[in-house]
């Protein structure tokens, strides 16, 4: 049997952090870019008997961001994930309290997660993802997700789930992970 450690040396996670449904990606970087695994949380649902009593004590927004750390404490329990790329939160003026909910999930996971299983982190900005992935500053979901398409069919991305299937959420965490893969490139260019 192999180990896992040495097969994955370029593994990394890939976090949209949305507190309502989190897109969440593992990417091996090893030889080229490849998505291992996808997972929504979804936390727009009914909520369990255990997660209701933790919501009439703390909030729904508590029982939210617990369901997003234990999906990614999940994670790094089966793969070993060598650093996390983090969607940079943004405001919106329509939506001003989304931008406190993604700040909420965004300093739990640092703080919850990777600060004591001492995992480096880099945060990346939401308009960078969208131009360096599209070559659109403004791209809808829509235009992401036909360009994760494409990157597919020219062997750029290397991925075996169906796009169709994905949510906008775990296409986003890959366009995430994509764009530090690049940073990761060019690094290596400056240093030959």
């Amino acid at each position: 049997m192999t180990n896992r450690t040495q097969d994955y040396k370029k593994m990394i996670l890939s976090v949209d952090p949305g507190i309502n449904n989190c897109g969440l990606s593992i990417l091996d970087f090893d030889k080229q870019f490849e998505v291992k695994e996808t997972f929504l949380v979804k936390n727009a649902r009914k909520f369990t008997d255990e997660e209701k009593i933790i919501e009439s004590k703390f909030g729904n927004r508590t029982v939210k961001v617990l369901a997003i750390l234990n999906k990614i404490k999940e994670i790094l329990d089966i793969y070993p994930i060598d650093y996390v790329v983090i969607e940079a939160p943004f405001y919106n003026a329509l939506t001003p309290i989304a931008y406190s909910s993604l700040l909420e999930v965004i300093v739990s996971i640092r703080y919850e997660i990777l600060i004591k299983r001492d995992i480096k982190s880099k945060m990346v900005e939401p308009l960078l993802v969208k131009k360096l992935f599209t070559q659109q500053a403004m791209a809808s979901k829509e235009v992401i997700k036909q360009f994760l398409f494409k990157k597919k069919e020219s062997g750029e991305i290397i991925i075996n789930k169906s796009i169709e299937e994905l949510s906008e959420h775990e296409i986003d965490s890959i366009a995430i992970g994509f764009v530090h893969y690049l940073s990761v490139l060019e690094e290596k260019m400056e240093s030959c």
